[in-house]
C-alpha cells in the first residue's frame, strides 16, 4: 500500500515568505498611520477655528448662524475627504517617480534613501524641516510676510526642534513619537493656510460677494436673496442680503450696502429671487442684481 505525501516543503517555503510580506506591509502601514491620523487631526482642529474667523469678518459666531457641532463636524469631515481624494493622486506621482527613479539608477537611489535614513542628524534635520511648516503657516495668517518668516522658521527648526529631534531618534519609541509630533505640526502648518484661505474668501463675500474655492469647499453657503416682511414690502431696498443662517426662529441677513448683520423672525420674512453664488454686475456693490 503506498500513501500519497503532501508537499510539505513548499509550505514550509511559502509560509515564512509570506510571514515576512505581511509583516513589511502591516509595517509601512503602521508608519503612515503615525503620519496621517495626527495631520488629520490637527487639520480638524484648525478647520473648525476657520468657521469662526469665517463668521467673525460678519460679526457672528457660528452658532448664531445656526450651526451646531453636529453640523460643522460634517463640513469638516466633507472638507477632509475633499482633501484626501486632491492629494492622493499626487501622494501616488511622488510613489511612482520615486520607483521609476530607483529603476532607472538601478537600486542606487533607494540604498541612498536607507542610508540617509540611518544618519541621526539628517533624518532629524528634515523633520525639523517639515516641522517648521506649522510655523509658517501660523505667521502667514497673522499676516507677517516677507524675509522675517524664513528666517523664524530656520531659527525654530534649528534651534528649537533639530536637538530634541536627533535625541528621539536614539530609541525606537523616540523614532514614532518623532513621526507622530512632526506630522502634527505639518498639519498644524496646512490648517493655518486653509483658515487664511477661508478667511480670504470671507473677506471677498464681506466686500464684493464673491467666495474663494477654499471657502465653497468647506460648506459655507453664500446664498443671496432679496427680502420682504410678511405684507411683501420689501426690506433689502432693491440689493440681495447674504443668508448666513438661521437660529432660535429667526434668519441672519448680512447687507452688503451697509455692512450690516440683521436678525429677523422666520415667521415675518419672506425670501425671494434666492440665488447660490451669484455673479453681481459691479463687484464693488455686492447684493445688487446679479447678471
Amino acid at each position: 500500500m503506498t500513501f500519497q505525501t503532501l508537499p510539505a516543503a513548499h509550505s514550509e517555503t511559502a509560509g515564512p515568505e509570506t510571514a515576512v510580506a505581511r509583516g513589511s506591509v502591516l509595517e509601512v502601514m503602521e508608519k503612515i498611520g503615525t503620519v496621517v491620523v495626527p495631520i488629520a487631526v490637527a487639520v480638524y482642529a484648525l478647520l473648525y477655528l476657520g468657521f469662526e474667523s469665517v463668521y467673525d469678518t460678519f460679526g457672528i459666531t457660528p452658532e448664531q448662524a445656526g450651526l451646531t457641532q453636529a453640523s460643522i463636524f460634517g463640513h469638516l469631515v466633507a472638507t477632509l475627504v475633499l482633501l484626501f481624494l486632491a492629494l492622493l493622486p499626487l501622494f501616488g506621482l511622488v510613489v511612482g517617480a520615486w520607483w521609476l527613479l530607483d529603476r532607472i539608477t538601478r537600486g542606487a537611489a533607494g540604498r541612498v534613501l536607507n542610508r540617509g535614513r540611518e544618519q541621526p542628524w539628517l533624518a532629524a534635520g528634515v523633520g525639523a524641516a517639515l516641522s517648521g511648516i506649522a510655523y509658517w503657516g501660523m505667521l502667514g495668517i497673522l499676516d507677517v510676510t516677507g524675509t522675517p518668516v524664513l528666517i523664524t522658521v530656520v531659527v525654530v527648526g534649528l534651534f528649537g526642534l533639530l536637538v530634541p529631534y536627533r535625541l528621539l531618534r536614539g530609541r525606537p519609541t523616540g523614532r514614532a513619537a518623532m513621526r507622530v509630533l512632526t506630522g502634527a505640526l505639518v498639519g498644524v502648518g496646512l490648517g493655518f493656510v486653509l483658515v487664511g484661505w477661508m478667511t480670504q474668501g470671507a473677506e471677498g463675500v464681506h466686500d464684493r460677494g464673491e467666495a474663494n474655492l477654499v471657502l465653497q469647499l468647506t460648506g459655507f453657503s453664500n446664498q443671496w436673496a432679496e427680502v420682504r416682511d410678511d405684507a411683501g414690502k420689501l426690506l433689502s431696498k432693491g440689493e440681495r442680503w447674504l443668508v448666513l443662517g438661521q437660529d432660535s426662529g429667526a434668519y441672519v441677513f448680512y447687507d452688503c450696502a451697509t455692512a450690516g448683520t440683521i436678525r429677523r423672525p422666520i415667521d415675518a420674512t419672506i425670501l425671494s429671487r434666492i440665488e447660490l453664488d451669484p455673479e453681481f454686475e459691479d463687484p464693488r456693490s455686492c447684493g445688487y442684481a446679479a447678471k
